[in-house]
């Protein structure tokens, strides 16, 4: 005769429960997989860029050359602060005294921005000085300016020094967190070119500037405040007087490089 165990109703009920417990594991897993799966793609971010060689003199183009939606948008009461295409760049015409403004601006990037710049130059002038200003923002819309705080970067290039800030409230003024000069002031010729690349890695942020000026600037802020919009700007202090930059090509992303 051989021995036999005979399993009561409390020995089934835990094999009941050990199945369900494994079936809930199992989901989970595969539940936080997709999840993850999902935000990674979303975490990867865009690039765009523009190149306005070859395109024809007049308004500004509404979308960068692959196909993203671009937001241009000028000074309210100065209609020639709109920028506009000039002779193969992106520049403006500002008709007043006064302040003047113009923004090309990229759709959400879908990520912290990572890394943006531009290649161009400044015409000439009646002798005071304009600039061009890359900024990060959280986003855009159709007020003026069209970035929306907080800012956590905020470049500035003129043809003799260069700025960057930041802010974090409307109203709020812009906090200079790093200056510096060129060695030769930049040429307002009108045919000079030349490039500025800001990257972006946490609170890291890297200048290389024109004239072989290379800058790495920390502040715990622009991560913290970090944006997936890019802009890239005219502007002028004096509208009549000061050199007008004008864009050859812009570019920002987002993806991971």
């Amino acid at each position: 005769m051989s021995n036999r165990t005979t399993h009561g109703p409390l020995w089934l009920g835990l094999q009941v429960a050990l199945a369900g417990l494994l079936a809930v594991v199992v989901t989970g897993a595969l539940w936080w997989g997709f999840v993850r799966g999902r935000a990674a793609v979303a975490a990867q971010g865009i690039s765009v860029e523009a190149i306005f060689a070859g395109e024809p003199n007049g308004p500004a183009p509404e979308r960068f050359d692959g196909g993203q939606p671009a937001r241009v948008t000028g000074t309210p009461k100065d209609p020639g602060a709109r920028p506009r295409i000039l002779d193969g760049r992106l520049t403006y015409q500002p008709t007043g005294e006064e302040t003047a403004a113009g923004f090309l601006s990229t759709p959400n990037l879908g990520a912290p921005v990572r890394s943006m710049g531009a290649r161009f130059v400044f015409r000439p002038g009646g002798g005071t000085k304009g600039a061009v200003a890359f900024v990060v923002s959280r986003g855009v819309d159709s007020g003026f300016p069209p970035t929306i705080r907080p800012l956590p970067v905020h470049f500035v290039l003129t043809p003799v020094n260069w700025n960057v800030s930041l802010t974090l409230d409307a109203g709020d003024p812009l906090n200079v967190i790093a200056t510096g000069d060129f060695p030769e002031p930049l040429a307002e010729d009108g045919a000079t070119a030349y490039e500025a690349r800001l990257t972006i890695n946490g609170a890291e942020l890297k200048l290389d500037l024109p004239q072989d000026v290379h800058r790495s600037i920390t502040d715990p802020r622009i991560s913290e405040w970090q944006g997936s919009y890019a802009s890239f700007e005219l502007f002028a202090n004096h509208g009549l007087t000061d050199s007008l930059p004008a864009f050859e090509k812009v570019w920002a992303s987002a993806a991971e490089e």
